[in-house]
C-alpha cells in the first residue's frame, strides 16, 4: 500500500499565519490560523515583530499535526507563502538586527523613494526596470534606503534583508538558507523584471550592497531542509524538505488556476486585486500595472484596491453595533445580518456612491492621498443602503482595475469569465454584484479562502515531482465550486454608476490632498 503524502503550507499574511496541510491531490486536511500584533509607532509607519511570526508558525504547525493526527514523517515538505514588499534585517545566525520590521503598507520612505527616482532619471525610467505600479515609498528598496540613512548601525550589522516567508525559511533551516524566489523579489523594486535578476543600476544608485540580498530561486525549488534545532521547536521531522514557494499575490494567481493566457482572477481579501497571466511584462508607465514574476514562468500582471474586504469589516465594526450584538445573541455571522439588510435595498443603492480608499489609493491611479468617501447622500438613505453601497463601491472600483488591464492589451471582458478567490468570495451576494458590474460570469473556486495556500502547495507538489508542471497540477487540483451569471438589467444600472464613480473620484482628488495634509498635521493617521 502506498504511503499517504502531505505538504504543510505556511501562509504568512499581514494579520496572521495560517498553517494548512494538503494531501497529495490538493485537498485541505487541516487549517489553523493565529493572528499577531501590528504596531503603528508614527503616522504612516506600520511594523510587526518577526519573532511573533516564528512563534505563531511553531504553534500552528503543532496544532495542525495534532488535529490531523499525522506523524511528522508523513509531512513530505514545507512550502511557504508570505506578505511581500518587506525587508527583515537579520545577521548570519538569523537573529533580528531590528526587533520590529517595516511592513509592505508602511510609507515612511517617501524622501528616499524620491531621491532614487531623481537619480535614475525620473519615474518612467525607474518603472521600465522594475515594472511596479505601487507607490515607490512602499517598495522594499525605499525601506532599506530609509534604514541605511536613519539607522546606519542596523544596515551595517545586517547580513541579509529577507522577505517574510524567507525569514521563516532561514529559521527552519537553522540559518543555512538565505533565499528569495523570483515572484517575491520582483515586488521589492531591486529586481530587473525583464532580466529576472538584481538590477545593478538601481542598487548602485540606492547605495545598497547586493551582497546583503538573498540568493534567488524558482518557486518550486527545494532550498533547504528542516534543521535539528528548528525541528525541536516546530515539531517537524529533521531533514524535511523546504520548498521556497512564492509571495502571496503570485501564489494566489496559481491557486486560482491562472497559469496560462486568457485567464483572469480576482482576490477579495483585506485588499482586492485582479490578475492575468502574461508571457512578457507590460512596461507602459501610463498604464502602470504591477509586473510580477509568475511562480512557473512568464508574469502575473495585476492591480489592486488597498481596501477590499476591509471596507466591509470597517463598516461592520464602525457602524453596525446593533448587528454585532444581534449576531452574538443569535450565534450567527455579523456579515450574514449585514447581507440580509443589504437585500432590502435596490441595485445602485439609490445613487449612494462609496469610494473605497480607506488605506489610500491603489490602482489605477496610485494616489496615496486618496481617501474613502460616501457621495450622493439624501434623507431616504439608511443603513441598508450604506451596506450595499460599500459592496458595490469595491466592485465598481474593481471594474476600473479591469479597464486598466484592458488598456494593456488584455481583452478580459471578451474572455467572459472571472475566477474568484479569497475570503470575500464566500459572500454570494457580493459575487452577483461583481458579475453584474462587469457583465461577466464569475467562477467561485473551491475553498476560495485557501487559494493562496493552494498556490504554494502546487509549487511544492511540482518541486517534489508529484505533478509534471503547473498546468498539470492546476488541472487536477484547482476546482470550480459555483458559477454566477450576470444580470444585464443590473449591469445597465452599474454602467451609469461607473461614470458617476469616476467623476466623483476626479472631482474629489484636490480635496483628498487637503485632507491628507490636515491628517498628517494633526496626527490623525
Amino acid at each position: 500500500m502506498t504511503e499517504a503524502r502531505y505538504i504543510l503550507v505556511h501562509d504568512l499574511g499581514t494579520t496572521g499565519d495560517k498553517a494548512i496541510i494538503f494531501d497529495e491531490v490538493g485537498r485541505v486536511i487541516t487549517s489553523h490560523y493565529i493572528s499577531y500584533k501590528t504596531y503603528y509607532p508614527q503616522p504612516t509607519w506600520v511594523e510587526q515583530k518577526p519573532e511573533d511570526w516564528w512563534d505563531v508558525v511553531c504553534t500552528t504547525t503543532k496544532l495542525g499535526l495534532k488535529k490531523s493526527k499525522l506523524l511528522p514523517k508523513e509531512i513530505k515538505a514545507v512550502a511557504m507563502v508570505g506578505q511581500e514588499k518587506g525587508a527583515v534585517p537579520v545577521d548570519k545566525e538569523v537573529n533580528l538586527v531590528r526587533e520590529k520590521t517595516i511592513l509592505w503598507c508602511d510609507t515612511r520612505s517617501s524622501k528616499q523613494a524620491k531621491e532614487l527616482i531623481d537619480k535614475i532619471g525620473g519615474y518612467d525610467a525607474f518603472y521600465r526596470i522594475h515594472g511596479l505600479g505601487f507607490t515607490p515609498e512602499s517598495l522594499s528598496i525605499s525601506k532599506v534606503m530609509w534604514i541605511k540613512e536613519n539607522e546606519p548601525k542596523v544596515y551595517e550589522k545586517t547580513y541579509k534583508f529577507l522577505q517574510s516567508k524567507d525569514f521563516i525559511i532561514a529559521r527552519l533551516t537553522d540559518g543555512v538558507a538565505f533565499v528569495d524566489d523570483y515572484s517575491d523579489a520582483s515586488l521589492t523594486g531591486w529586481l530587473d523584471i525583464v532580466k529576472r535578476d538584481y538590477s545593478e543600476e538601481i542598487l548602485e544608485l540606492a547605495g545598497i550592497n547586493v551582497n546583503k540580498l538573498p540568493e534567488l530561486h524558482n518557486s518550486d525549488d527545494i532550498v533547504g531542509y528542516v534543521g535539528d534545532e528548528a525541528a525541536e521547536k516546530v515539531g517537524l521531522k529533521p531533514g524535511t524538505p523546504i520548498i521556497i514557494g512564492a509571495g502571496d499575490v503570485a501564489a494566489a494567481c496559481v491557486g486560482a488556476g491562472v497559469v496560462k493566457e486568457k485567464l483572469c482572477y480576482s482576490y477579495i481579501g483585506s485588499c482586492n486585486w485582479n490578475g492575468v497571466y502574461a508571457t512578457k511584462p507590460c512596461l507602459d508607465s501610463t498604464i502602470r500595472l504591477n509586473n510580477q514574476c509568475h511562480p512557473w514562468k512568464g508574469y502575473d500582471l495585476f492591480s489592486l484596491t488597498m481596501a477590499g474586504g476591509i471596507s466591509q469589516q470597517w463598516f461592520g465594526e464602525a457602524v453596525c453595533d446593533l448587528e454585532v450584538a444581534s449576531a452574538k445573541r443569535l450565534g450567527v455571522s455579523l456579515y450574514d445580518l449585514m447581507r440580509t439588510r443589504m437585500l432590502r435595498t435596490p441595485v445602485g443603492s439609490m445613487g449612494l456612491c462609496y469610494l473605497p480608499y480607506l488605506r489610500g489609493g491603489g490602482g489605477p491611479h496610485w494616489n496615496p492621498n486618496a481617501r474613502g468617501a460616501f457621495v450622493g447622500l439624501v434623507v431616504p438613505h439608511n443603513k441598508d443602503h450604506f451596506i450595499r453601497a460599500v459592496l458595490e463601491g469595491v466592485a465598481i472600483n474593481f471594474r476600473w482595475l479591469m479597464d486598466q488591464t484592458e488598456r494593456a492589451g488584455f481583452q478580459v471582458y471578451d474572455w467572459g469569465e472571472l475566477r474568484m478567490i479569497g475570503g470575500g468570495g464566500k459572500n454570494m451576494d457580493w459575487l452577483h454584484i461583481y458579475a453584474d458590474v462587469l457583465n461577466m460570469r464569475v467562477l467561485l473556486m473551491d475553498a476560495p479562502q485557501e487559494a493562496t495556500g493552494r498556490g504554494a502547495f502546487i509549487a511544492g507538489a511540482v518541486g517534489l515531482g508529484w505533478y509534471k508542471n503547473y498546468i498539470d497540477a492546476t488541472e487536477k487540483v484547482v476546482k470550480i465550486n459555483k458559477i454566477v451569471e450576470p444580470n444585464l438589467n443590473n449591469h445597465k444600472i452599474y454602467d451609469e454608476m461607473y461614470d458617476i464613480y469616476k467623476s466623483a473620484f476626479k472631482a474629489l482628488t484636490p480635496v483628498f490632498d487637503k485632507i491628507a495634509k490636515f491628517q498628517v498635521k494633526y496626527n490623525a493617521l
